[in-house]
């Protein structure tokens, strides 16, 4: 279309900017103008970089959870983003990601009376969803709502890169197998202390990833033995989570999203303490495919765990995906439904 301009926020975790890059892609793949939002020195920055986008800075900062000086500073930081972003949003399309990032673009586009659509990844909607629904042209759903939200919605699935869905899975000779642990961008330190615990009970022809974090890598790295891998990050995870065999995982969307496009068998196990218990949600969701397993983590110990290793290692029924539950051009379907609302 014609002089559009569309915005896009993805500032905040892996969640938020992975799927933004691939619909700003997409927009981009058809050469339609777009503009990313990013914080100068963070992941999301080196990201667009490297994918070629055209960014444009401002500085939010996270406000739930903190002490109320450093409320006053977040606020205060969404009102400098607000102004920063007043010329560019006179004539655009905005797409929010959730999360404390996509604020300012919201406030922003509303206040210059534009049209923005909000994407909600989990089951459970985040507060920047719940608040602005209703305001937004359409809301893209990753997952099907668990609770009932106000406005427009559209279940596309969630955005993920290509390399998920072309990565191919790696044949093994004899008994040897791979367990991979993972706690998303952030890390997960449970998850960490299970898989050190688990190197005594797995037999030794096995091998253990652990995509640890990089506030646990040190000390992990200093517990793990012969045949443990420990990785503190990696932006690029396709070619670890494809010569698994059975992966463990916490429940956020993407992460979780990203390992059933693989069509990897997985246990997840929710973070207790993620905002309105989502990851619960998601993994509920998940856990309908019959190659999934769910676990809370006040209930689960080594033996356990290693009981449901083995269950998935000795699933025979082969991995199918009903349809609809897993979508795979969730990035063309949000892109068509911005173009049809904007027509």
């Amino acid at each position: 279309m014609k002089n559009l301009l569309i915005i896009i926020s993805g500032i905040g975790t892996g969640g938020h900017y992975f799927p933004a890059i691939v619909v700003a892609r997409e927009f981009m793949k058809n050469n339609i103008e777009t503009i990313f939002l990013v914080r100068r020195g963070y992941a999301e920055e080196e990201l667009a970089k490297r994918y070629n986008l055209k960014v444009f800075y401002i500085n939010p900062k996270p406000y739930y959870g903190k002490s109320l000086v450093n409320k006053i500073g977040a606020l205060v930081k969404v009102i400098e983003s607000v102004n920063r972003l007043k010329k560019i949003t006179r004539r655009c399309a905005g797409i929010s990601f959730g999360g404390f990032g996509s604020l300012p673009l919201i406030i922003s586009c509303m206040s210059n009376r534009q049209p923005f659509f909000l994407f909600e990844p989990n089951c459970i909607p985040g507060r920047t969803t719940r608040m602005f629904s209703r305001f937004a042209r359409k809301v893209f759903m990753g997952l099907p709502a668990a609770v009932k939200i106000r406005g427009r919605i559209i279940h596309t699935g969630i955005p993920v890169r290509e390399e998920f869905k072309r990565v191919q899975h790696q044949q093994k000779a004899g008994n040897k197998k791979t367990i991979l642990f993972m706690g998303g961008s952030q890390g997960a330190r449970r998850l960490n202390e299970f898989a050190i615990r688990l190197q005594k009970l797995l037999p030794e022809e096995y091998k253990i990833v652990i995509i640890s974090g990089k506030r646990d890598f040190d000390w992990v790295n200093r517990e793990k033995d012969f045949r443990t891998e420990v990785i503190s990050f990696t932006a690029e995870p396709w070619d670890k989570i494809s010569e698994a065999d059975v992966v463990i995982s916490r429940a956020g969307a993407l992460s979780g999203y990203e390992l059933l496009v693989m069509r990897k068998p997985v246990i997840f196990i929710p973070f207790p303490y993620a905002v309105d218990n989502h990851q619960y949600y998601n993994a509920l969701y998940f856990a309908k495919m019959p190659w999934v397993r769910m676990e809370s983590e006040v209930n689960l110990n080594e033996k356990i765990l290693m009981e449901m290793i083995m269950d998935l290692i000795n699933y025979k029924n082969g991995i199918k995906i009903e349809e609809g539950m897993i979508i795979l051009d969730a990035e063309r379907r949000i892109f068509e439904n911005v173009l049809e609302e904007l027509r």
